[in-house]
């Protein structure tokens, strides 16, 4: 009976800890918290093992107090609580030579946690935000500069003069219901015609042409006898229409129905 009233009360102890030169003041009953760890055995008064050189009242140990301060949180509060110094894998390290498993295995969950959220920082944003007049389009880069030798591309890559608005986006000052046409035709395999309202033709070509995109085709369907066409009934291409700009106006490129 006296021994066991011996032993509670010597859970209640204040032990001086000298680790690599700083000392810590901490309770038996916080260093017995894992009881399977090495710091548990070192300072059981009922384990064999000891626990260590007394030197000017507290025990040394031979260990950095940058990562130790890490582990004795830990036993005090059971939650990971970083020193702005303390390495995470300095710190998993310390919890292995101390025998700490849930400790190690709680560095190793943030270790991966930390890797995770570096590498998404590191990973470039596909998505590409286009101002053109003054709505708003989400593309990627690599869609705009399809066609690398266009006047839209060398704008997107900043190889000629470019705009921004105020939240820094880059700006076209264009109209933006043209620029959606624009915008499909370059998402659509290359010799896919994109089909566009006939009323809008005329402007969409002129904005195909400002951005200098020759790959890109557009065509209208043509109504007749009150169907519509399963066809393209006209494909414009870059050369015809400059070529017919030239000579004879809009009107020859567009062509009629056979």
């Amino acid at each position: 009976m006296s021994s066991s009233k011996d032993n509670k009360a010597s859970m209640n102890d204040i032990l001086v800890l000298n680790v690599g030169g700083t000392k810590f003041e901490t309770t038996r009953q916080t260093l017995l918290h894992d009881p399977a760890s090495m710091l548990a055995k070192m300072f059981d008064p009922v384990s064999p093992l000891q626990p260590g050189v007394m030197r000017d009242g507290a025990y040394f140990l031979d260990r950095d107090p940058v990562n130790f301060r890490v582990v004795l949180n830990y036993l005090r509060s059971g939650q990971l609580i970083l020193d702005k110094n303390a390495d995470l894998e300095a710190v998993k390290t310390e919890a292995s030579f101390f025998g700490l498993a849930d400790l190690e295995e709680f560095v190793s969950d943030k270790i991966r946690e930390v890797s995770e959220k570096d590498n998404a920082e590191d990973k470039p944003c596909d998505e590409f935000l286009l101002n053109v007049g003054g709505e708003i389009f989400v593309t990627t880069k690599e869609t705009l500069c399809k066609y690398s030798n266009s006047r839209l591309s060398n704008i997107v890559e900043g190889k000629c003069r470019q705009l921004f608005d105020k939240n820094g986006i880059l700006f076209l000052d264009e109209d933006p219901k043209d620029f959606a046409y624009i915008l499909r035709a370059l998402r659509n395999s290359q010799n896919v015609p994109t089909a566009v309202p006939k009323e809008h033709i005329d402007n969409i070509l002129n904005l195909r042409d400002n951005l200098e995109i020759r790959e890109i085709k557009f065509g209208y369907r043509e109504q007749s006898n009150s169907f519509v066409s399963e066809y393209f009934l006209s494909v414009c291409s870059y050369d015809n229409h400059q070529r017919s700009t030239m000579t004879s106006g809009l009107g020859n490129e567009l062509g009629s129905s056979e």
